[in-house]
């Protein structure tokens, strides 16, 4: 029982949930850069939030169904094809074997989640199958998907027979344009009184510098501190830290552990999927909330996704 690959770009990986005990060896949690998107697609073939999917980065792909099972894709893709005819986001879909299931580039937004209804074979490490691409960990032998690899699925998988369609008030709106909302980082006072009040008032741009690790912000420089060079402390993705160039840097979920830039800055949990939708060109405007408020709205849409997903968290 198996898919091979057909055409893939150089950050199609296999993701779900991230590792645990990571920080124990100084490594990113990785998993899914858009957990929100991953939780749609594998509850459409009838799979835990955080199972193992495949991950698009930007690029189009090209899969071949070896065996019948169930498909959805949940994303930024422009298209989604099997054997050349058009068929829609958010629901499930049959395949057979030797269905060709053509997933588009990118347009707008940046990643987007295939979920199949067999359990997919992936290297474990940490109680966790993602991929972590630099250190060549997890998923496939550690690495991006490319033509001719077969991804075998494990023995016994069972063939889930559902049917869902995701509800209106639940599908996700791919832009380019993000509003993220933050709360107060530690050395926010430290880089500059008025730090955050200025983060918010500008308008930012994804710059050339992009991937799971983090993202250049380009857009008013922000005045920085002397203490760049400020002993490392723990980062987590979603932080914004402020380097001595003045131009922030928005970690991802391959960020490092640890930091010696000023975190003047953090993205909320409920809002943290979004930076997996980022790409260059993406534009990003920050508004703050207070902690209080942040983890009001967190338990907010977990009310929400839970009247469909059930029991479901965010990372």
């Amino acid at each position: 029982m198996s898919f091979t690959v057909l055409k893939a770009g150089l950050q199609t990986t296999l993701q779900g949930a991230p590792f645990t005990g990571h920080r124990y060896l100084g490594m990113p949690a990785a998993g899914a850069a858009d957990c929100l998107s991953l939780a749609l697609a594998n509850f459409l073939v009838g799979k835990s939030f955080d199972a193992i999917a495949i991950e698009i980065t930007l690029t189009d792909a090209l899969f071949q169904m070896n065996e019948p099972c169930s498909v959805a894709v949940v994303g930024a893709a422009e298209h989604v094809r099997i054997n050349g005819h058009a068929h829609p986001q958010h629901q499930t879909l049959k395949v057979m074997a030797g269905d060709k299931v053509d997933i588009g580039p990118s347009r707008p937004g940046c990643r987007t989640y295939v979920a199949v209804s067999a359990n997919i074979n992936a290297d474990r490490l940490l109680d966790g199958q993602s991929t972590y691409l630099a250190a060549a960990l997890g998923g496939f032998h550690g690495r991006a998907l490319r033509k001719d690899d077969i991804i075998s699925f494990a023995p016994h998988s069972p063939v889930t027979d559902v049917e869902r369609f995701t509800p209106q008030n639940l599908k996700l709106h791919y832009s380019d344009d993000h509003v993220l909302r933050i709360i107060r980082g530690p050395e926010a006072s430290i880089a500059n009184a008025g730090v955050l009040d200025d983060l918010c008032l500008s308008t930012y741009a994804v710059g050339a510098r992009a991937n799971r690790m983090g993202l250049a912000l380009e857009g008013a420089p922000l005045s920085a501190s002397n203490s760049s060079n400020m002993p490392s402390a723990a980062v987590f993705p979603g932080t914004i830290q402020l380097p001595p160039s003045g131009q922030p840097y928005l970690l991802g979920a391959d960020a490092q552990t640890t930091g010696g830039y000023p975190r003047i800055a953090q993205v909320i949990r409920a809002d943290r999927h979004l930076i997996g939708q980022l790409g260059s060109g993406s534009r990003v405007q920050f508004v703050q909330t207070t902690t209080e408020r942040a983890t009001e709205i967190y338990r907010e849409k977990l009310s929400l996704l839970s009247s469909w997903l059930g029991q479901i968290k965010l990372w």
